[in-house]
């Protein structure tokens, strides 16, 4: 009897233990994924400034090659 009220402990340990776990893993994640969207937002917001450059440089080429 004390045998099996060791096994069921251990096991239910086991169990709080990995859940503990998951949750841990699933909030870095969720950082990381956080990030990684910042970073895309940034990246989107550069190539529109960048997109935007290139068109006003366009027109000022074409304003000198009519002159």
């Amino acid at each position: 009897m004390k045998t099996l009220t060791k096994l069921i402990a251990v096991a239910f340990l086991f169990v709080i233990v990995s859940c503990t776990d998951k949750k841990k893993e699933a909030e870095e994640t969720k950082v990381i994924v956080e990030k990684i969207e910042a970073v895309e937002s940034e990246l989107e917001q550069i190539s529109e400034e960048v997109e935007t450059k290139v068109e006003e440089l366009e027109d000022s080429l074409e304003d000198l090659d009519s002159i």
